[in-house]
């Protein structure tokens, strides 16, 4: 099986799309670029290019499928882009539904969170829609306004997008939430707020540089000399050992002793805030702006780190769910939505015509009868889910694509991957009319990934599962096991060569994700007798 189409079905999806059900209401405005041609370049094609050379040039770290978040920079890309890219390049390609960014607010002071009123932030790069659900659920708190002047210039929040735009894999929606001043009480109640929207299908990005030093900040706590340099990187040495410890407390305490000129403590203590036990943070680059141009007389400093976590930081909101329900996570613990009998024949019925269409051509009447399909969709068919289709002859496999996160509503993920599995499967030549007849056709609709702490969580046959080490990965539906026989060993032993590793690489160092699935196999029935012989 393969998560990587080399082209997508464009005709049909048109189509589909059109009857994509609203999700929730929100201010039709855009909030346009304030830092295009200043900040970043104006140009998209000259943008994509640059932000690529950077994540292309950033050091490799150990990739994680557990990281849940990044500390971040927000100056503009001459200055911290090349340490912003070293944090994003450890998500480069990777799948969420959502990303959440908490910036603090530089040009509007204010009590409490700001989300903007709009539906979307433009780049160069093209739209990025708003999660309006997760937005109108925030909204519901006193703590949460729309400070429009606050949002008007403000850049901790966009120098993060184009980044996001070319590392992440499309799909995602925008919860952007600028921090104003809150007291520490304040602080807490806006990670309480907030946690239970950072689940695992989300990303969280906190925006903030560190030390700015030098009369234009207002900030000489030590004389400009020779060991300047050295004295600012002590300064943050000691802000980033007590985020790296998770101690919230700490790290605010340190700032109100030493005058600390973090542009957003408050996003980071709010981070902190809300960590669930267990969770990792390690430092991923650092620079100044100093060591950049020569000059300290004004000097910012740029740090990037990485947060992990077996359990994702809602699971925090959660601790007093059934606790087996949060060991065992799968649909109930993952959010996904069980899906009926009807419906997955629905679903099959969906991926053969779409099957049909792509092998076939098209024909009014399959378009026809796609679109009465796709009329009046349950609930449970049109929420962002991971979905496979499986394509076999002879008991033997002739094609299998999918997504594993849930990147679009489960109707679109099983017309798209239906297409993809019949012709655009790299390991295969395209499906023809011919082998219609016998076609085994399977749908997989996937619960959201989740860790688990080491291999041994792993249910044989009952999960599927993906590894992840040092860049590699791949995965594995819950059946492949039992059709083959394999027992644990075999099945993660194939798995670490399906990823281009070594067999025996799973058992040290690898992440591990596992997932269920509901599937529906029937034989290929097209909407004519006689279509495969055309």
């Amino acid at each position: 099986m393969t998560t990587r189409p080399r082209r997508r079905a464009a005709v049909l999806l048109a189509a589909a799309l059109t009857l994509l059900p609203p999700c929730g209401s929100a201010s039709a405005a855009t909030r346009p670029s304030a830092l295009a041609g200043g900040w970043y370049p104006a140009e998209p094609r000259v943008l994509a290019d640059e932000i690529d050379t950077l994540l292309d040039r950033a050091q490799v770290h150990p990739a994680t499928a557990d990281l849940r978040a990044l500390i971040v920079p927000h100056a503009g890309y001459r200055y911290s882009g090349a340490t912003a890219a070293e944090a994003f390049s450890l998500v480069r390609g990777r799948h969420f539904a959502r990303v959440m960014v908490l910036a603090p607010a530089h040009r509007s002071g204010f009590e409490g969170l700001s989300i903007a009123d709009v539906s979307a932030y433009e780049t160069p790069l093209g739209e990025i829609p708003l999660d309006v659900d997760a937005i109108s659920g925030l909204r519901a708190s006193p703590l949460v306004q729309a400070h429009r002047l606050a949002h008007r210039q403000e850049h901790a929040i966009e120098i993060e997008l184009p980044l996001l735009q070319r590392a992440l894999a499309p799909g995602w929606r925008l919860l952007p939430v600028l921090i104003g001043a809150p007291d520490d009480d304040g602080l807490r109640a806006a990670a309480d707020l907030l946690r239970p929207y950072a689940d695992a299908r989300t990303l969280v990005i906190v925006s903030s540089d560190f030390t700015h030093y030098g009369e234009r900040f207002g900030f000489l706590p030590f004389p400009l000399d020779g060991r300047t340099a050295e004295r600012i990187r002590a300064l943050d040495d000691g802000a980033l050992e007590t985020i790296e410890n998770k101690d919230p407390a700490a790290f605010l305490d340190y700032r109100e002793r030493t005058g600390i000129s973090i542009c957003g403590f408050r996003p980071i203590a709010v981070l902190l805030s809300m960590l669930p036990g267990g969770a990792q943070i390690r430092p991923i680059a650092y620079t100044t702006s100093g060591a950049l141009t020569g000059d300290y007389s004004s000097s910012v400093s740029y740090a990037a780190l990485a947060v992990s976590s077996s359990r994702p930081f809602s699971a925090v909101a959660n601790a007093t769910a059934d606790p087996a329900v949060d060991e065992q996570g799968d649909a109930a613990a993952t959010g996904a939505t069980p899906i009926g009998t009807g419906d997955l024949q629905r679903l099959h019925r969906l991926a053969v015509l779409a099957i049909e269409q792509a092998v076939l051509g098209r024909s009014e009447a399959l378009e026809a009868e796609i679109k009465r399909l796709l009329t009046d969709l349950p609930a449970s068919l049109s929420e962002p889910a991971g979905a496979f289709v499986t394509l076999k002859r002879d008991g033997r496999l002739r094609g299998c694509i999918g997504y594993i996160e849930p990147l679009a509503p489960l109707y679109l993920a099983v017309l798209e991957n239906a297409v993809n599995a019949a012709v655009n499967d790299p390991r295969f030549t395209p499906l023809t009319g011919a082998e219609l007849d016998g076609l085994e056709v399977e749908v997989s609709v996937l619960s959201v990934p989740r860790p688990i702490p080491s291999a041994d969580a792993f249910a044989v046959g009952e999960q599927g599962i993906i590894l992840s080490k040092d860049g590699h990965r791949a995965v594995f539906l819950p059946e492949v096991a039992s059709e083959q026989g394999w027992d644990r060993a075999q099945t993660l032993g194939a798995l670490a060569r399906k990823a281009g590793l070594a067999e025996q690489a799973w058992r040290d160092g690898a992440q591990f994700e596992v997932f269920t699935s509901q599937k529906i196999s029937a034989p290929y029935a097209g909407l004519e007798s006689g279509l495969s012989a055309r």
